[in-house]
């Protein structure tokens, strides 16, 4: 029961025209991309003898039944079905959106009604939006970007500054007071509305500012005739002059000096100064840098001392060691030999074939008496012994326990052999 009644009302909110005829007359809002292909439908049931017509924007007839009226090419007919009168726009352009109407006028006006929406990604104006931008520092800065597109797209800025991206604010305009040096970048401006691509431009703002002079080494030292190289970093825009002063006078390239401009960015630049050799006095002292443009100057100074080398000089007087004359000792009975040799110290080993001269004298010596008669005397080694001097005797007794007698000459040349080979 319940299930009927539902069906009777279902069948009665259908758009039933009169007899078997049937037309879906629900209105429906429609998007299309410009540049894209879109299909407005259009379903009819048991046309039987009644007509079809599509209408336009402005109620211009594009068809009367299968009939195109339009000479755009760009609109045809299509029926994937017996019932479907649909209607299709290749690329669609921006003024193709509005309402269009598909009617049947027989025997009695329906209408179907389909609003067309052409979505264009925004696009931004360039002669009616703003270009690059000098300011001084400290006035105020008014920038705009005007886009276009439907939707009527947003815009919003952003601050660029290498790799850092800051937003600002939204809106055509952009007003910066009291501006300073730490605005200078490029202000990008971005229109969005759904539809891709968005769209962006880039401002570029440069903030003029006199030059300002950072020193990081105020003092150096170097020995003299070495090479010294002097550093200032300078932040200015615009670029302008920068030169080296000392002792009152410019400095220009030549032999010892090599002034060098290496530019960092657009504000920034760094001042070198390359002293080939640094000469006294001259080349000693304060260096100034100096950065001038059109909206002022500024100096630094570094300093350059001497590294003064003190040498003392120290003076040994030599050593000398003298060796004393060996002293030579004789006696009839023993003789003694002194050395003495520097920084070595020697012990002499007596050796058993070299004569021991304490040896060689008789400790009891016998008086000698004259005689006229050389006597002949045979040692217990059954050896004569012969004296070598007239009126000598010597005595015939135990000459195992005697020695024989030297002369005086042949002792003195005996001390002084044994002396040399002691010495040496």
């Amino acid at each position: 029961m319940l299930t009927g009644i539902l069906l009777i009302s279902w069948l009665c909110s259908l758009p039933v025209i009169s007899g078997d005829i049937w037309m879906d007359t629900t209105p429906i809002k429609q998007r299309v991309k410009a540049g894209e292909t879109t299909v407005l439908g259009c379903t009819v049931e048991n046309l039987e003898g009644g007509k079809v017509m599509w209408f336009g924007p402005g109620n211009d007839l594009l068809f009367n039944g299968d009939s195109a009226v339009t000479p755009d090419r760009r609109f045809s007919l299509t029926h994937p079905y017996p019932s479907s009168w649909n209607l299709v726009i290749k690329h669609v352009k921006i003024g193709d959106g509005g309402e269009y109407r598909c009617e049947i006028l027989y025997p009695t006006t329906y209408t179907k009604r389909i609003t067309l929406d052409v979505q264009v990604s925004p696009r931004i104006f360039p002669s009616k939006s703003s270009g690059d931008q000098q300011v001084k520092e400290g006035s105020n800065l008014t920038i705009t970007c005007v886009a276009t597109g439907f939707p009527l797209p947003v815009i919003m800025w952003h601050l660029v500054k290498g790799d850092v991206k800051t937003q600002l604010g939204t809106g055509s305009l952009l007003t910066i007071s009291n501006v300073s040096r730490y605005d200078t970048g490029i202000y990008r401006c971005t229109a969005f509305n759904g539809v891709t691509p968005s769209a962006t431009r880039d401002i570029k703002v440069d903030v003029e500012y006199a030059p300002t002079i950072t020193v990081n080494t105020q003092e150096l030292s170097q020995e003299r005739g070495k090479r010294a190289v002097l550093e200032c970093s300078v932040e200015g825009f615009p670029q302008g002059t920068y030169y080296w002063i000392k002792d009152g006078r410019v400095l220009e390239r030549n032999w010892n000096y090599e002034p060098q401009n290496i530019q960092q960015n657009s504000t920034s630049l760094v001042m070198n100064l390359l002293i080939k050799q640094a000469e006294s006095p001259s080349g000693f002292g304060v260096y100034y840098c100096v950065a001038e443009n059109e909206l002022g100057n500024a100096t630094g100074n570094v300093t350059l001392h001497e590294i003064t080398t003190t040498t003392t000089t120290t003076t040994i007087a030599p050593t000398t060691t003298s060796t004393p004359a060996p002293t030579t000792t004789s006696t009839s009975t023993e003789s003694t030999v002194q050395s003495t040799k520097p920084f070595i110290s020697s012990t002499q080993s007596t050796s058993s074939q070299r004569p021991d001269i304490s040896t060689m004298h008789s400790k009891n010596p016998t008086t000698p008496k004259l005689s006229t008669v050389t006597p002949q005397v045979t040692s217990s080694y059954n050896k004569p012994v012969v004296t070598s001097g007239p009126g000598y005797e010597i005595n015939s007794g135990d000459q195992a326990n005697s020695s024989a007698q030297v002369t005086s000459p042949c002792r003195a040349i005996f001390i002084l052999v044994v002396t040399i080979l002691f010495l040496f």
